[in-house]
């Protein structure tokens, strides 16, 4: 499948991890995940018990274009709708920027898979809205390496 509705055309990109990204899995909800989306868990009330055994993978449902607070991670590779996916809840990866970034501060992400200075929409937006921090700068457009942390 081709990447789209994505920040980064290459689709998930990781620079650096201390090892690996850390990985949940799950299923993509409804609809078709390009890699490099950014996701947020979509299911429904009561779908797990008290009891490891009450678990399955597909428990948990993915939606694509997260934003603000309900972000939960990076789509790893494109799957088709209700296929299994793995999902980066913590990791350095290349990212667009929806408007400039400074290097250091903390990000939100935008609802469009990209990701915007949170010192830029001081009092328009919430602290649970934070997805990770810059470690380079970026312009409006372009692209920065950014720490995610869901």
């Amino acid at each position: 499948m081709a990447a789209t509705g994505i920040g980064n055309p290459l689709g998930a990109v990781v620079l650096f991890d201390a090892g690996a990204p850390k990985i949940v899995s799950g299923k993509a909800r409804a609809s078709a995940i390009s890699g490099g989306v950014f996701v947020f868990g979509s299911t429904s009330t009561g779908v797990v018990g008290s009891q490891a055994a009450s678990y399955a993978t597909a428990d948990i449902l993915f939606a694509k274009d997260a934003s603000g607070a309900q972000f939960n991670g990076i789509v790893m590779q494109t799957v088709g709708s209700n296929q299994p996916v793995a999902v980066a809840t913590d990791g350095v990866f290349l990212l667009t920027c929806s408007a400039a970034v400074d290097a250091g501060s903390t990000v939100l992400c935008d609802g469009s898979n990209a990701v915007e200075d949170q010192a830029a929409n001081v009092g328009s937006q919430h602290p649970s809205r934070t997805i990770g921090r810059a470690l380079t700068a970026g312009a409006s457009g372009g692209y920065a390496v950014i720490q995610i942390r869901a």
